[in-house]
């Protein structure tokens, strides 16, 4: 359960974010969530591969592992992982007789912030991979209920806006797709596109009234009337158009309001704890953990946890040269004035 939009302000700056919705703490100390960085030319050690980066990239994971909800790297590209229910895996023997190179999931993001710096390079080389089937320790080790491997998609965007997503749905073997700056979980990326095709009645200006017969004229009411019909509910298929008219129907901002107005457009995504109980007999729920912003211009991260209205700010580093770890803020601060 997550979201990611894309958004660009009026000189052309994108600024990219996600909520992590899942039914875990991901700050609990068996998760471990913190923001990470790595420069380049540094050696990864990954489950069952390892490889010298070529950009630096920052990013949230888990338990201090290669597995990266989210990040970004010094070229400007972002992106994240997301559940997906359609996922598939296939044996490392079976991969590489069909002539693909495999990848853990678990470890896509950091894999794809640490090597690429374009779309065009991550279309080209995830034709050639597909994803193994394996536990991942660092994960199971965090006590969040869900086993390995997790099924899941992926998304990158550009500092041009363009952006990507990877579905492995073919045994392991990925289904590449162009992205229009909006993504959430199943069903697979198409089936949200032809989706919005019951919605195209959605306007951003109010309606006014219906003249149905010289009798019948049914004024609107106040204001709003052009998104009557918008779907209010959280699941994935009802957040990707809530999601993609929000994002789009944006009035022009300038870039250093990017942040807010992203923002903004996801607190209408936001999950509360509690309302979305995963049955009926269980006090389990999935909900927002965090929300990340990013402004890819700047290399800035923006995050947001459940238990704090309060933001922490990071910058990457393009010049660092060792592993850099930093906590999440999790105190509650306000401006105060005196009389």
């Amino acid at each position: 359960m997550c979201t990611n939009i894309s958004i660009t302000a009026d000189n052309g700056d994108v600024f990219w974010g996600r909520t992590m919705d899942f039914t875990f703490d991901p700050f609990k100390p068996s998760a471990d969530s913190k923001m990470t960085s790595y420069p380049a030319n540094y050696e990864l050690e990954g489950l069952h591969q390892s490889w010298s980066t070529k950009y630096a990239f920052m990013g949230i994971n888990v338990n201090d592992s290669l597995f990266f909800n989210d990040g970004i790297n010094s070229a400007g590209i972002v992106g994240d992982a997301q559940y997906l229910e359609e996922a598939s895996w296939d044996t490392v023997d079976n991969l590489k007789k069909r002539g693909l190179k495999p990848i853990i999931g678990e470890e896509v993001v950091a894999y794809v912030l640490s090597n690429f710096g374009s779309i065009a390079e991550i279309k080209e080389a995830f034709q050639k991979m597909g994803q193994e089937k394996t536990t991942y320790p660092d994960w199971e080790a965090a006590d969040t209920g869900i086993p390995t491997p997790i099924p899941m998609h992926y998304t990158f965007s550009d500092s041009t806006g363009k952006s990507v997503i990877l579905e492995p749905v073919n045994n392991g073997a990925f289904k590449i797709y162009d992205g229009i700056g909006v993504m959430t979980n199943s069903p697979e990326y198409p089936w949200h596109l032809d989706n919005l095709r019951n919605y195209l009645q959605l306007t951003n200006h109010n309606l006014g009234h219906n003249q149905i017969t010289d009798q019948l004229d049914i004024k609107q009411i106040e204001s709003g009337s052009g998104l009557i019909g918008l779907p209010g509910d959280y699941t994935a298929p009802s957040r990707f158009v809530r999601s993609t008219y929000l994002s789009k129907f944006l009035a022009p901002f300038h870039s250093d309001q990017g942040i807010t107005q992203l923002y903004n457009v996801f607190k209408a995504l936001m999950i509360p704890r509690g309302i979305e109980h995963l049955s009926a007999e269980t006090d389990n729920c999935d909900y927002t953990g965090y929300w990340a912003g990013y402004d890819v211009t700047q290399k800035s991260l923006y995050i947001q946890p459940e238990d704090c209205p309060t933001m922490t700010k990071f910058v990457l580093d393009p010049n660092i040269t060792t592993k850099v770890t930093q906590p999440i803020q999790h105190e509650f601060k306000v401006l105060e004035t005196k009389n």
